[in-house]
């Protein structure tokens, strides 16, 4: 008998084509996943913490290596076409660019007859910025592991000063 024997054998499946697999999940190319991120302006790290994800995921996505599975391709597909449909830039293979609508006139601001003094009033501090996704990086079970070990550094010190500190040096 061989090792060969107990070892399982690997199923080989014959491979994909890629275009297809990608026409099935409604994604673009993987270039164009990174090109509409990157012509937006957006961040791996802010696209991964919309979805949940971390960075080196999205960038798995944007290289093809991986896709993502469930709700989240379909949120990714919607997020990459409405990123393609608002750019200015013509994306090949999809249709024109629409025109920006016009921007009505500005009406000229009427002059106030009498100008009163108004008290001064402090502007209101900005709404605390909503944090998505991680709050705190450190778990609580850690700072508390570190707390304890910091708790007993702090002890094993004072106990080795009080024995400098009271024991007579040896003759």
């Amino acid at each position: 008998m061989t090792v060969d024997q107990f070892l399982p054998r690997q199923i080989v499946r014959p491979p994909l084509e890629k275009s297809s697999a990608r026409r099935a999940a409604g994604l673009p190319e993987p270039g164009e996943r990174r090109r509409l991120r990157e012509q937006w302006g957006l961040t791996t790290r802010q696209v991964a913490m919309a979805f949940g994800v971390t960075p080196a995921t999205v960038r798995s996505w944007e290289c093809g290596r991986t896709a993502p599975r469930g709700v989240r391709r379909e949120a990714y597909r919607r997020f990459l076409a409405g990123l393609a449909q608002h750019t200015a830039v013509d994306v090949p293979g999809s249709a024109a660019p629409r025109p920006a609508p016009p921007v009505p006139p500005v009406p000229p601001k009427a002059v106030p007859q009498k100008a009163v003094p108004q008290k001064a009033v402090p502007p209101s501090p900005p709404p605390p910025a909503r944090v998505v996704g991680r709050v705190d990086p450190v778990p609580p079970g850690r700072v508390r592991r570190l707390r304890v070990l910091g708790a007993a550094a702090c002890a094993w010190s004072l106990a080795a000063l009080w024995v400098i500190l009271t024991c007579p040096p040896p003759l």
